[in-house]
């Protein structure tokens, strides 16, 4: 859905500034593709490193690793059906946990060392590989999966039997009074704790970036999404369904898609460091533009793959997601679950 006004985003950013370099031009393809963030692919020249998530739109460098997510959903979500909320929530503190792995191996470029590293180029790979690639968030995917199926079972019953649900139900009802006190007040709990984050552990943070850029943000996060989902917190019915935020969040991707593309054009256009003004309206602009965007990009094409959806179209993207479910069915762990 997001892919139009991503490439409208790439388009306008090459019209205003284009490639410099061979590096930058044979990056395009790989952009416009969203497969910019798939491998680590820096160069470097006398004065600066140039890789190629962060080049062109660099804040679409996520949307690209998304790809490979999205190719793996499906499966991953049939796996959680068959699981435990014990070995769902076991999963999620081990994805949390893990993220210590990245900060273990990006700190003062410690994988470099051990690797024996001399290149200048080489820290640089790694950090990308961590900060930039699927191998540094595929934990925090799974984690988010895994958290999808314990607001399944502790927020949601069977709507005919009434109970827990099973690999047979057909609908689900919210329950939301069976969840945890600490989920039904997710966004209260984890807005508090990350407060207490920011206020009174900022040196901690600063020194475990790597940690908590790649994952130690998940307790909070959980807290915050399931809260959100089950529906009772204050904070979800007061603050999220207002219409200003309802309207906000349509356009919140697109606001931090857009915001250096927009940031660019006026600064070459009417300049920035000195200009008062566009930097005034600068955040106007972008809220405008990215309704615009959500308005008349996005929104047809939601409608069209509605559309399609309802015919039961095939696009390329339905059948690789088809063979990625076609090779994990064929998985031991699989059929063990049949």
């Amino acid at each position: 859905i997001i892919y139009p006004a991503f490439f409208l985003s790439l388009l306008l950013k090459v019209t205003y500034a284009p490639g410099r370099t061979a590096f930058d031009w044979a990056m395009l393809p790989l952009h416009a593709l969203l497969l910019q963030s798939w491998f680590p692919i820096c160069t470097a020249s006398e004065t600066s490193i140039s890789c190629s998530p962060w080049m062109y739109n660099g804040e679409a460098w996520f949307l690209s690793v998304l790809v490979i997510f999205w190719l793996c959903l499906r499966p991953l979500a049939e796996f959680f059906r068959r699981r435990s909320l014990a070995f769902s929530s076991a999963t999620l503190a081990f994805c949390w946990a893990f993220s210590y792995v990245f900060q273990a191996f990006g700190r003062e470029d410690r994988l470099a060392e051990w690797l024996g590293c001399e290149d200048r180029l080489c820290p640089f790979v790694i950090m990308v590989a961590i900060r930039a690639t699927p191998v540094g968030y595929f934990h925090v995917f799974v984690a988010g999966v895994a958290s999808a199926r314990i607001f399944m079972l502790t927020a949601t019953r069977d709507a005919e039997s009434g109970e827990r649900i099973t690999m047979g139900t057909k609908r689900v009802v919210l329950a939301e009074h069976n969840a945890p006190l600490v989920l039904r007040f997710g966004c209260c709990a984890g807005y508090l704790a990350y407060a207490v984050l920011v206020l009174g552990a900022t040196a901690w943070i600063e020194t475990h970036y790597y940690f908590f850029h790649n994952g130690g943000m998940l307790p909070v996060m959980v807290l915050v999404l399931i809260g959100a989902a089950i529906g009772k917190d204050p904070i979800t019915v007061w603050v999220f369904r207002s219409r200003p935020m309802l309207t906000l969040g349509r356009i919140s991707y697109l606001q931090y898609l857009m915001q250096h593309v927009l940031q660019g054009w006026i600064k070459r256009t009417f300049g920035w460091e000195d200009n008062h003004t566009a930097k005034v309206l600068f955040l106007p602009a972008l809220l405008l533009f990215s309704y615009c965007c959500q308005r008349w990009v996005e929104k047809p094409y939601t409608e069209y793959q509605r559309w399609r959806q309802e015919r039961g179209v095939k696009g390329c993207d339905d059948r690789a997601i088809a063979r990625v479910e076609a090779v994990t069915a064929k998985l031991p762990s699989q059929r063990r679950g049949q």
